[in-house]
C-alpha cells in the first residue's frame, strides 16, 4: 500500500514530448527530458519503480497526451550503461 505520492505534471510531460520533437519516442526519452537524466531502477519491483510508474502514467493518459504505445519492453541502456527496457510511443495528433 502506497502512503505517499510524488506529483507529476501532465502539462510538463506534454511539453517534454513536444521538445523531443519526433513522431516516435520512448518512455526513457520522456523521463530524461522531464528529470534531466534516465537511470534504470535496478532490482526495484515495478510497483515501486519511478520509471515503471511513469510509463503507466503515460499509458493511462494516452488520449490526453495525444500518444499511443506501439511497442513495449524494448531493450535499451540507461545513462550509466545499465540494460533496462522501455516502451515506444507515437504521436496521434
Amino acid at each position: 500500500m502506497m502512503d505517499e505520492q510524488i506529483a507529476v505534471s501532465l502539462e510538463r510531460i506534454q511539453n517534454c514530448i513536444q521538445e523531443i520533437n519526433k513522431s516516435e519516442f520512448t518512455t526513457s526519452e520522456v523521463i530524461k527530458k522531464y528529470l534531466g537524466r534516465f537511470c534504470s531502477d535496478i532490482g526495484t519491483p515495478a510497483a515501486y519503480s519511478f520509471n515503471a510508474q511513469f510509463g503507466a502514467l503515460l499509458k493511462r493518459n494516452e488520449l490526453r497526451l495525444g500518444i499511443i504505445e506501439i511497442a513495449s519492453n524494448e531493450s535499451i541502456k540507461d545513462d550509466h550503461g545499465h540494460r533496462t527496457s522501455t516502451s515506444r510511443w507515437r504521436l496521434t495528433t
